[in-house]
């Protein structure tokens, strides 16, 4: 092995950079995922229970029905029980037909949101009262309408509007923003 010259050493000293950032960029990205934010609150799914349906030739029969199926509100889905959100800041749920998502409470009032970050398919974390955070890349979102805070995230949250009706949760079933 020869003295090498400086055109190799810097192409050597190159790759070694490349290399050690793409590893260091590897670990944090398996610590983002992996770590552990805090407690997380998931919603329970809705209730279902039995009724009976009397046909029209007066048989009984039993049918199984989600609970407020009757009272749910014109464009929108149940989600689940209130009382699963009484002195919570904050529940993850399977929306429906949107897939995962977040409530919030706002200063009293329910806000829901897509919980998938519009950079890259990671899920925001409840970083306080005024911010939802990515833990991939640092992208952070309003509490308030799920605008975009802080890159890299091209545009905010879906977010869909909420009502608590007779003890559930509903959601609208598209998107609001």
């Amino acid at each position: 092995m020869g003295a090498m010259n400086r055109r190799q050493f810097l192409r050597k000293m190159v790759v070694t950079s490349a290399l050690a950032l793409t590893g260091v960029s590897a670990i944090v990205e398996i610590l983002a995922r992996v770590g552990s934010p805090g407690e997380t609150y998931q919603l329970p799914s809705p209730q279902i229970q039995p009724t009976t349906q009397t046909t029209s030739a007066g048989q009984t029969s039993s049918v199984a029905q989600t609970q407020s199926q009757t009272s749910t509100p014109a464009g929108y889905v149940l989600i689940g029980p209130a009382s699963a959100l009484t002195g919570k800041q904050y529940a993850y749920f399977n929306h429906p037909t949107k897939g995962s998502s977040i409530l919030v409470d706002v200063g009293g009032n329910w806000k829901a949101f897509s919980s998938i970050c519009t950079h890259a398919p990671c899920t925001v974390q409840y970083g306080g009262s005024s911010y939802m955070v990515c833990p991939c890349h640092g992208a952070t979102f309003s509490t308030t309408n799920g605008g975009v805070l802080g890159g890299p995230a091209p545009v905010g949250l879906a977010e869909y509007g909420v009502q608590i009706l007779n003890g559930s949760v509903y959601v609208t079933e598209s998107r609001i923003n």
